[in-house]
């Protein structure tokens, strides 16, 4: 498929490596923006005849080629050019888009009115490990989901302007969203204020998915990295460690139950849990690139015009939920 040119305004860390696998997917030409010009110049310099460097946002809206422009800006500025981006372009922004649910719900309001594609940046819904977790839970293999624990640690990089929760959190809501597709209660939000009074480094959501509960931690104050997500079901578990680079995802056919006693007289079964432990196994699935995958789909989604998985509804349910 032949694609529009694209436009990438922030080229820092994230801005860069979305030019990359962009100069990956795509042979039109890639037109970028940032006002630290050394990391436009250094991208220029890596990738040559590929890439267009713009002097400013407005030549951007002006440039008709474009057709699509990507936002891998700080949430603080992203609806102040989102909203004028909209009128003109299709758009595609990096997590969190905004922190303001009422901005997100107007910026979905002008991109409906425009005729426009929004979306929003959650990779992990094109994780293929994701997706086969997806496929495990349909097949009710693990039997009834009763707990969901998820860990998503770091050392840095360190935000001091977005909350722990809502910069690292937001990815969790977003995989649960997709495995359960159902409506999610957040009962409590715990927040650690360690470096800065008003932003939590360390955080835990305490939610349910109709009768399961979950637990999601994030922390970037943390000595080493954690990716884990553990599903405890009645007749199996699951762990996906995203670390591990050997073995991501296991299936434990491990488990406890209480034996029912009123079947039995208490003097001939003991009433202790039982503990179950069978064989592991380790589920192999065949790796892709996340990242290329959510490009795509933003590309083919402007193409064909429509709508997609992260549109800007999706986001705004898990802006609900953490703000």
């Amino acid at each position: 498929m032949k694609y529009f040119n694209t436009a990438i305004i922030g080229t820092g860390y994230w801005g860069s490596i979305i030019c990359k696998k962009l100069t990956e997917i795509t042979k039109q030409k890639i037109i970028i923006y940032d006002k630290d010009k050394n990391n436009s110049n250094l991208l220029k310099k890596k990738f040559k005849k590929k890439i267009i460097i713009e002097k400013s946002i407005n030549d951007i809206l002006k440039n008709k080629s474009i057709k699509n422009i990507i936002l891998a800006t700080h949430p603080n500025i992203n609806y102040k050019i989102s909203k004028n981006i909209l009128k003109k372009k299709n758009l595609f922004v990096e997590k969190p888009i905004v922190q303001n649910k009422n901005h997100l719900k107007h910026l979905i309001k002008i991109a409906k009115h425009n005729k426009k594609i929004f979306m929003g940046g959650y990779i992990y819904l094109f994780n293929p490990y994701i997706k086969k977790i997806k496929k495990i839970l349909d097949s009710k293999k693990l039997g009834k989901i009763k707990f969901i624990d998820i860990q998503r640690k770091n050392l840095g990089p360190i935000r001091n302007k977005v909350h722990s929760h809502v910069d690292l959190g937001s990815h969790d809501i977003s995989i649960l969203l997709y495995l359960f597709n159902k409506k999610i209660n957040v009962k409590k939000i715990e927040k650690r204020n360690i470096l800065k009074n008003n932003i939590s480094d360390i955080s835990t959501i305490n939610l349910k998915i109709d009768s399961i509960k979950c637990e999601i931690n994030s922390s970037w104050l943390n000595p080493y990295k954690e990716r884990k997500i553990l599903i405890i079901g009645t007749k199996k578990m699951l762990v996906f460690n995203e670390m591990d680079e050997s073995n991501k995802l296991k299936i434990f056919h491990k488990y406890g139950y209480y034996p029912k006693l009123k079947v039995f007289k208490k003097d001939y079964l003991s009433n202790k849990a039982r503990i179950y432990s069978g064989k592991t196994n380790y589920i192999k699935v065949k790796n892709v690139d996340s990242l290329k995958e959510e490009l795509k789909h933003f590309l083919i989604s402007s193409q064909k015009k429509i709508n997609p998985i992260t549109n800007g509804l999706f986001c705004l349910k898990i802006l609900k939920l953490i703000t």
